[in-house]
């Protein structure tokens, strides 16, 4: 099974260059909670690394701010479970609110304010629990009803 969680925010090359600045790993894109709480409704690039970070986590998010200035932040609150539409073998999810995303007719909506999916569903298609696990994404045994 593949989730698919290849960066919209970075290409592959710069990928590999904040990976070997950092000695990092990147995990997917996702949002991160604010400072109250909230998911922010925008992506940002969670990456994993061995070493801690002072007053911090193994996890680091970048992204584009408006003034296209790249920002590091910590990424732990982008590990929280998250739901996504397995189709086939082929996993997807919104990375945030109102991010739409479509795969072989299957929609799903949401990020992690709420879920909406839909589309040509089938016998194929069924809601699964993501969880991150290190630097990787793992789909948990239960399914969600």
């Amino acid at each position: 099974m593949r989730i698919l969680s290849d960066s919209e925010i970075f290409s592959d090359k710069q990928i590999a260059l904040i990976e070997n600045k950092y000695d990092a790993k990147y995990v997917f894109e996702s949002c991160i909670k604010d400072i109250n709480g909230n998911w922010a409704n925008f992506p940002i690039a969670i990456f994993y690394t061995e070493e801690k970070y002072p007053e911090g986590s193994n996890y680091f998010g970048l992204y584009i701010n408006e003034d296209r200035e790249t920002i590091i932040c910590d990424g732990i609150s982008a590990t929280e479970p998250f739901i996504g539409v397995r189709i086939n073998d082929i996993v997807v999810y919104s990375r945030y609110r109102h991010d739409y995303h479509e795969f072989s007719g299957v929609f799903i909506d949401g990020g992690r304010d709420y879920l909406r999916y839909g589309g040509d569903t089938n016998e194929n298609t069924e809601i699964v629990k993501i969880k991150v696990v290190k630097d990787k994404l793992e789909i948990e045994n239960a399914t969600i009803s």
